[in-house]
């Protein structure tokens, strides 16, 4: 009789947030070995009874806290915004503690933070990776462009995101624009003092897209090895003009069922000047961060890692996105 393996333990920290409810919520219904935590007492006591699950009450300074928290866990999922103030001191407790961190930031600054990790996570074995929300289709989609091409050498990417904002990821976006309009010339990256809008066709006509510093120029780089890389940024329009997408308390108000999806669309140049599109169409909204975090943090469990600084592409390649929900369209 083959045996299954025997899949780790995950600990859920931030999970009181409407990303973080969802996100156990999700590991819940996937039969995960999970507990939770947070700072909230109240939210994780609740929380805990409606799941099962045991729960763990501290902040992210606190290192007793951590040490008993990551006791016999596999993995940590990281879900507590804004990123700059937590992802180091979770990212350093998992080092101590040889646990994989995995968290869903969108804060480039935190990427390359992981990034300096890289050598310390190699030592204790573990793997640091940063950004399974957006980047788990992100990457994977920019990987599967490269490969369609010889030799790829620059990269533009935009991401048409449709949908609302949490209070968290409102905080997160300071530090998104604070870090300025990055990309990666010749293999470095530089900070630009000012940078033009682009136009790109998600399919329905050429729309307008800002620079901004998404993270690509980090962890794509990491995944593909594409020495040149901007990246773009737009909120899609409501689909009515009565779509209410703003949020309330700690709550975001639910989706218009009727909403478009969130694109990303990404061209990949090759060294002899041709040009490959390829187009990700998610759901609206957080839901495909939920999937795509809870789907990566099982993997870990399961034992499929790289130790050491790792971008979604770069440990599970394009086959990632085969177990989301998205569909990808060759242009």
């Amino acid at each position: 009789m083959i045996q299954e393996p025997v899949k780790g333990k995950l600990l859920i920290y931030g999970a009181t947030g409407y990303t973080g409810t969802m996100i156990s919520h999700e590991a819940a219904r996937r039969g995960l070995n999970f507990e939770i935590a947070g700072r909230n007492e109240e939210k994780l006591s609740a929380l805990s009874q409606q799941l099962n699950v045991p729960y763990h009450v501290f902040s992210v300074q606190d290192k007793p806290g951590w040490e008993k928290s990551l006791l016999d866990k596999t993995c940590l999922l990281n879900v507590a915004g804004p990123f700059s103030e937590t992802a180091e001191p979770a990212m350093d407790a998992c080092i101590t503690h040889q646990v994989h961190y995995v968290d869903i930031t969108a804060e480039v600054d935190v990427y390359r933070l992981a990034e300096s990790k890289d050598s310390l996570a190699i030592a204790a074995g573990v793997m640091i990776l940063a950004g399974a929300g957006l980047f788990s289709t992100y990457d994977p989609l920019i990987l599967h462009t490269a490969k369609r091409i010889k030799n790829p050498v620059a990269l533009r990417a935009a991401f048409q995101y449709s949908g609302g904002f949490t209070p968290g990821s409102i905080a997160s976006s300071a530090n998104i624009i604070n870090a300025g309009v990055l990309v990666r010339r010749n293999g470095s990256i530089e900070k630009l003092s000012q940078a033009a809008p682009a136009d790109f066709d998600f399919g329905h006509g050429l729309q307008q897209c800002f620079p901004t510093p998404l993270g690509g120029v980090v962890l794509c780089y990491k995944s593909t090895g594409i020495p040149n890389i901007e990246e773009f940024f737009q909120m899609a329009l409501p689909a009515s003009a009565g779509s209410d997408h703003s949020t309330v308390g700690d709550e975001e108000i639910s989706p218009d069922p009727m909403e478009e999806p969130s694109r990303i669309l990404a061209e990949v140049t090759g060294l002899d000047g041709s040009v490959a599109k390829s187009m990700a169409i998610m759901p609206s909204g957080y839901m495909p961060t939920v999937t795509a975090s809870v789907q990566v943090a099982s993997l870990v469990l399961d034992g499929l890692y790289k130790a050491g600084f790792q971008s979604p592409a770069s440990v599970y390649g394009e086959q990632l996105l085969e177990t989301l929900q998205v569909e990808i369209i060759d242009l």
